[in-house]
């Protein structure tokens, strides 16, 4: 269990940065208007509120998946932000 806790920990905290990385120091949020990515940062947000705070349920399976779903949902959203951000460039 501990293994799954520290890769969603690490692919989490590169999502973020990757995140960060893409469409904020691009200017591409503020320009377009685009709020997908403040939908993926929230959701990674709560992933990592989930990591952090301790509580005894980290070795159940369902608080673990909990968080992998929340991790999926942020995913979601990062993907469809670099979908968006292909096609406005791509114009």
């Amino acid at each position: 269990m501990n293994l799954y806790w520290m890769n969603l920990s690490r692919f989490t905290t590169l999502l973020i940065i990757l995140n960060i990385s893409l469409f904020f120091l691009t200017e591409l949020v503020t320009r377009h208007g685009y709020f997908y990515t403040y939908f993926s940062l929230a959701a990674l947000l709560v992933v990592e509120f989930g990591l952090l705070v301790p509580v005894g349920l980290a070795h159940k399976l369902w608080y673990y998946a909990f968080y992998l779903c929340w991790e999926g949902v942020a995913l979601y959203f990062l993907i469809s932000s670099v979908w968006y951000w292909v096609k406005v460039n791509g114009m």
